[in-house]
């Protein structure tokens, strides 16, 4: 067995801001007791505001590492974004991890919008760090730019968050290699798909003179259990990982076989020549036509032994954690794929955690 193989493999989940703040606190106390490693909160827009939702879970929490996945360097500016980063980091004992990428949305805050994507990742993570070290900070980058600024606080230098890199693109994946202290890959669900990112990182990291232990792996995941592998996929998680899809149409059109080795000539006309819109007449016609070898690059759906298996086959394929945004079918909730998981995955895969014994009484 190799090394990796051996490893336990960190089992992580997330929120993208859908359910009421009840609901959600309660479900951030549920995640933390079934054991997962890590609880995130999508810098989605526009659900709940993800900075509001990750103070709450990190005060009904006292374990779990807490993160923002992921947030971009275009709606906010990097440094206020390390401000509240490090305003989460002190309030959590340094439970606060920065997952950056480069965002999406745009269309609906005219005058924002992607410029030179992977080179901004970088900016603000320098601009970040260096605000976490407590320096005052002028920055005049290419796409990034700051005149003097420093936090009117410390912050303890035992409390800085670690800046993963995300995306699924080559130059996103070099960026993570080049500064990272971890890369979180885009929804690739096989060890093909990770092994080619992987090839990414490794590039960013020989330009920076790093190695392979200077950066940590993780995947983001959409994950479904089947009662029996025929099942039907429910149309929930079709619907996210088309989005996943659409999102990097350019990058899934030029990799169409590599990603969906059963591509049909449907699927192929659909990603050359559908309007660039996001209608859901355009995103109900891209999910009639998706494969299921396209499906499964993207998503984990299967059987709870499937289920497993594929996972165990990523972490073999060196990925430190994954990132599980649970789909429930007709008739659970998503409270429910969880507790699935942690009766499954986290046994044969994560570290459970130790709870004292319970003491029987007279």
């Amino acid at each position: 067995m190799s090394d990796q193989a051996s490893k336990p493999m960190k089992i992580s989940t997330v929120s993208i801001g859908e359910e009421p703040h009840g609901r959600y606190k309660e479900f951030a106390r549920l995640c933390e007791l079934l054991g997962f490693d890590g609880f995130y909160h999508a810098d989605e827009k526009w659900t709940r505001d993800v900075w509001v939702r990750l103070a709450i879970a990190g005060e009904v929490t006292n374990r779990m590492t807490l993160g923002v996945s992921v947030t971009d360097p275009f709606t906010r500016h990097p440094a206020i974004t390390a401000q509240a980063g490090a305003s989460l980091a002190e309030s959590t004992d340094g439970r606060f991890r920065m997952m950056i990428g480069i965002g999406s949305h745009f269309e609906t805050l005219p005058g924002y919008g992607v410029v030179k994507g992977p080179l901004a990742m970088r900016e603000a993570t320098e601009v970040m760090r260096a605000l976490w070290r407590n320096e005052r900070v002028t920055f005049d980058g290419k796409v990034i730019k700051l005149n003097g600024a420093t936090f009117d606080f410390d912050l303890d230098q035992s409390l800085t968050p670690d800046i993963y890199i995300c995306g699924r693109g080559p130059m996103a994946l070099e960026s993570a290699g080049r500064v990272g202290d971890g890369a979180l890959v885009g929804s690739f669900a096989t060890p093909s798909g990770i092994e080619w990112a992987k090839e990414q990182i490794g590039r960013g990291l020989e330009k920076s003179g790093r190695s392979w232990d200077d950066v940590k792996v993780a995947s983001w995941l959409y994950v479904t259990f089947l009662e029996d592998e025929d099942e039907p996929l429910p149309d929930n998680i079709r619907r996210g990982m088309s989005h996943a899809m659409w999102s990097s149409r350019p990058f899934f059109t030029e990799r169409l076989d590599q990603f969906a080795p059963d591509a049909t000539p449907e699927l192929r006309a659909f990603m050359n020549d559908a309007p660039h819109e996001w209608s859901p007449e355009v995103m109900a016609q891209l999910r009639s036509v998706i494969t299921r070898g396209m499906f499964d690059s993207l998503a984990v759906a299967g059987t709870e032994q499937q289920v497993v298996a594929k996972l165990a086959a990523l972490r073999d394929a060196g990925v430190d954690e994954v990132v599980l945004w649970p789909f429930p079918r007709e008739g659970e909730a998503v409270e429910d794929v969880v507790l699935r998981i942690a009766r499954t995955v986290i046994p044969a895969l994560g570290t459970p955690v130790s709870r004292p014994k319970y003491r029987l009484v007279d």
